[in-house]
């Protein structure tokens, strides 16, 4: 069964919740997959080498050389799972060829685009009818804190 988490950013920006959510990965000697389309990644690369010059976080991009070393990977292909990781990050609305080839997977969608947060409610509503699937929702709250909503 695979658990799929959504999470409504209102107060921190994709790549403050997603680094957050990759220590947590990290911290249960997990992998990490995440997909998104080949503008972000770009961004997505840049910020995992840079955010934090004291939580250096190896990854890698579609065919670059490390797959075989690297907990988190970033792919532009839907069907590709370079690592065998176990949990996905799906942004701006990518989703894996194969949902249930993952234990867990984040949906992390920006809730001041309302493209993203329709997007977010037609997955939701995919995803949690279901019957492989068990499906969360988190929000934001003022100050950031997460708080569960549904699931």
């Amino acid at each position: 069964m695979t658990q799929i988490d959504f999470y409504h950013l209102t107060q921190s920006d994709l790549h403050t919740a997603l680094v957050m959510l990759l220590h947590k990965t990290a911290s249960v000697g997990k992998k990490a997959l995440i997909l998104c389309p080949k503008p972000a990644a770009s961004a997505l690369d840049d910020m995992l080498w840079t955010h934090d010059e004291n939580a250096w976080m190896p990854h890698g991009v579609d065919d670059a050389d490390g797959a075989s070393h690297a907990n988190i990977w970033i792919s532009t292909d839907p069907a590709a799972n370079q690592i065998a990781a176990e949990f996905a990050f799906l942004t701006h609305g990518v989703e894996p060829a194969v949902m249930t080839d993952f234990a867990r997977a984040f949906v992390l969608f920006d809730g001041r685009s309302e493209a993203q947060v329709q997007q977010a409610r037609e997955q939701w509503k995919r995803f949690s009818a279901e019957d492989d699937v068990t499906a969360s929702y988190f929000a934001q709250e003022d100050g950031g804190r997460w708080q569960k909503k549904a699931g």
